[in-house]
């Protein structure tokens, strides 16, 4: 059983967010670079990373020192009236309009910010997890929520809705009543959301949701690191009603604006040649190169897409010094090896386990510990950005994967399993700093 409710959430208040409210929200931490944290930083001195992602200072006694200032600063924040609480409990309803960067279409996505209680992991459960996730990343939440006691950022879920009854009842505000919040943010994105409290649909949604299965989309490390927080208190007996619950954006899955891009690899800190690597592949894919010279590389990059997207399971490769575009068609070793080592159908049917257990584990020999380490393979999801640090040789090879589908989630999840770190990537991401959930 999923049971959501309606909060009493904390905002910038509406002449902030009128002023300048494109200044103060911030993509999800965990998406943005370094640079790009400090471009945040510097864009308002409320710019919501200021709390989620800050920096630390000369004197500090440890990496997380900056985790107390942001929860000082919560509160100073609260006390000026920077931020406020609304008075009543409330959904959330936000509705973005983008382009596909793949298409270059225009999509709209409809959704809403909730509380969500917590369920602990089980195979019955209806809250569904689909990726392995980061201890690093856990164990830097964590210590952020212990100072905040807050949920700055959302996890991200979505559910079936097939009849589109949510998109219906959302539809009743967000279809007639102007917006609390309209603004372009950092991306260009459009962002509208209306605070509803009204009880009798809060109702009806909490109805139509309490017989649902929630399926993580994004935050799974935000979703456990939420039960580790909540089962901290219980162990410290300070528990509070509020730690039960973990602030959420939910969606449907049918939704048209629900759209899943592929997360590249990139390998570094790696000592073979490219030679070799080209030789350690080509025992398990047959490899077709595609080379290119400056005048005709765009029309070589569109043919090499092209082909690697009617390719199942077929990856892409791109070498650092090498003007070539390369695809790894898999041969039958492939599989042969994967049965060996029992990975379930659901899972070796995919192309980041391909990726995981045949090139990185068996072909170049990387350990578990390399794969989890992101100065060793760095993931992005912008396949220019990712073309880029190979041309600029800051990484030596990406591996370009098509993306996960919400098919591949859906049998995963239902039997249980878990696919490799960083296998999808949402689009467009959910805004951070739109509304924050006190865990009291």
């Amino acid at each position: 059983m999923v049971e959501i409710a309606p909060f009493k959430g904390i905002m910038f208040n509406l002449n902030e967010l009128k002023d300048h409210g494109d200044r103060l929200i911030a993509p999800p931490y965990d998406i943005i670079t370094e640079e790009e944290q400090l471009k945040y930083l510097n864009l308002h001195p409320h710019n919501i990373l200021h709390l989620d992602w800050n920096l630390n200072e000369a004197g500090d006694q440890d990496k997380f020192s900056w985790h107390q200032r942001s929860g000082r600063l919560l509160q100073q924040w609260l006390k000026e009236g920077i931020l406020t609480q609304i008075e009543g409990p409330a959904f959330f309803y936000v509705k973005t309009v983008c382009h596909n960067p793949i298409t270059d279409q225009s999509i709209v996505r409809h959704g809403f910010i909730c509380r969500m209680k917590l369920v602990d992991y089980e195979k019955k459960s209806a809250v569904k997890y689909h990726e392995k996730t980061f201890s690093s990343h856990k164990e830097e939440r964590l210590s952020l929520m212990k100072a905040t006691h807050a949920n700055l950022s959302q996890v991200f879920g979505f559910f079936p809705d097939e009849k589109r009854q949510v998109f219906n009842l959302i539809n009743e505000v967000t279809g007639s009543a102007k917006p609390e919040v309209d603004l372009i943010d950092y991306r260009g994105f459009n962002l509208k959301l209306w605070v509803d409290q009204d009880e009798g649909r809060a109702v009806r949604l909490i109805n139509f949701l309490k017989d649902s299965n929630i399926y993580i989309a994004d935050g799974h490390h935000r979703y456990e690191t939420a039960l580790n927080y909540r089962n901290y208190l219980r162990a410290e007996s300070r528990y509070t009603p509020g730690a039960d619950y973990v602030m959420i954006y939910l969606c449907s899955m049918s939704d048209p604006g629900l759209v899943i891009l592929p997360t590249h690899r990139l390998l570094n800190g790696f000592n073979l040649h490219s030679d070799d690597i080209l030789n350690c592949l080509s025992f398990y894919f047959k490899i077709n190169a595609k080379p290119f010279t400056r005048e005709n590389e765009p029309a070589i990059k569109n043919q090499f897409l092209t082909k690697l997207k009617k390719q199942k399971n077929s990856l892409g490769l791109y070498l650092a010094g090498r003007q070539t575009y390369y695809i790894l068609k898999p041969l039958k070793v492939v599989w042969e090896n994967l049965a060996a080592l029992r990975v379930p159908p659901e899972l070796a049917a995919l192309d980041t386990v391909i990726l995981s257990e045949i090139i990185f584990k068996k072909s170049l020999g990387l350990t578990e510990d390399k794969l989890n380490n992101l100065e060793v393979i760095d993931y992005v999801s912008n396949l220019n950005q990712a073309l880029e640090k190979i041309n600029s040789q800051s990484h030596k090879a990406a591996f370009i994967l098509n993306p996960s589908t919400i098919e591949d989630i859906l049998r995963i999840t239902e039997k249980g399993l878990l696919m490799p770190h960083k296998s999808t990537f949402f689009y467009p991401k959910v805004t951070t700093g739109l509304v924050i959930n006190l865990l009291n």
